[in-house]
């Protein structure tokens, strides 16, 4: 296989690990909690469709609609309801939080949705394009366009927005942005609401390419790889690490085995916790004992 078939097969998969990513260091660096549970938003978001299309009988944009906003409001409930009030608990009793969010969601989708997979509607007509001998799915293009819009219009929010340049000062000293009076409660729970509706895109993007069933939320893991990988604490790090763990991925089975991708993932965020625990684009931090 060419080269350029590896970047243009392993980048889709790098641009949906740097959404998850992205949204993962972003709650995170707000509140200062690795949300574990994120991985099965991204799927209880992808099951609202279905459910509002196959049971409700909705369009297909008034569904993807429907889970859009339900996913914004699920992310508000599980920040105002279950992680603000025990944010001044010892880190361990917020992180078994989100794994007992993420489980619960994922168990309940088992229960009443089924393990079987579930069919999940295109958003663009599945064509193939022969790009000078290097073929590209519609679904692919369109995946990585929306990332990457989305990815911008983040950016641009946080640089030229207040309420964006609101966000980054709670990240980085919520004492110091109370002073100033900046709402740390309310900056926080738009973290959350923003990481949800990233969610629900995001698994609109996935669960056409990918197989939609309860286990699709361990892609969440990939996400925190990623994050790893570019440094815990950048943005731009969390997209740099999602599309080269894409590529890693794809040139793993490729020249591996399929059954490896995950082998080769896993290793590699095993030898940057050791060689370099602050990732790529992170900044090593020293503390006095």
């Amino acid at each position: 296989m060419d080269i350029l078939q590896l970047i243009a097969n392993g980048i889709p998969a790098g641009v949906m690990y740097s959404l998850v990513a992205l949204c993962i260091v972003l709650i995170h660096n707000g509140t200062n909690v690795v949300h574990f549970g994120y991985g099965d938003q991204i799927t209880f978001a992808a099951y609202l469709v279905v459910i509002a299309q196959t049971f409700m009988g909705a369009p297909l944009w008034v569904a993807i609609l429907c889970s859009i906003v339900f996913s914004a409001l699920f992310g508000l409930f599980i920040y105002l309801a279950i992680l603000a009030p025990i944010r001044r608990t010892p880190l361990l009793v917020q992180v078994i939080a989100t794994l007992a969010i993420g489980t619960a969601l994922r168990e309940g989708m088992r229960a009443f949705m089924g393990p079987d997979p579930w069919p999940f509607p295109n958003l663009v007509a599945p064509k193939v394009f022969n790009l000078d001998g290097i073929f590209v799915t519609s679904a692919n293009i369109a995946a990585v366009v929306i990332a990457v819009v989305i990815t911008v219009a983040l950016f641009v929010f946080f640089k030229v927005s207040k309420y964006g340049q609101a966000i980054i000062a709670a990240c980085e000293n919520a004492r110091g942005a109370s002073i100033v009076g900046i709402s740390v409660t309310k900056v926080f729970a738009g973290i959350w609401i923003v990481a949800s509706v990233i969610a629900a895109i995001s698994a609109i993007l996935m669960a056409p390419v990918v197989t939609l069933s309860p286990d699709m939320g361990l892609i969440g893991i990939k996400g925190f790889c990623a994050a790893i990988l570019g440094g815990f604490t950048s943005l731009p790090g969390a997209i740099v690490g999602g599309i080269l763990l894409g590529l890693i991925e794809t040139a793993a089975g490729f020249y591996i085995s399929t059954a490896a991708k995950d082998v080769v993932a896993y290793g590699v965020l095993i030898a940057v916790v050791i060689f370099r625990p602050q990732g790529l684009f992170g900044k090593a931090q020293l503390k006095k004992v």
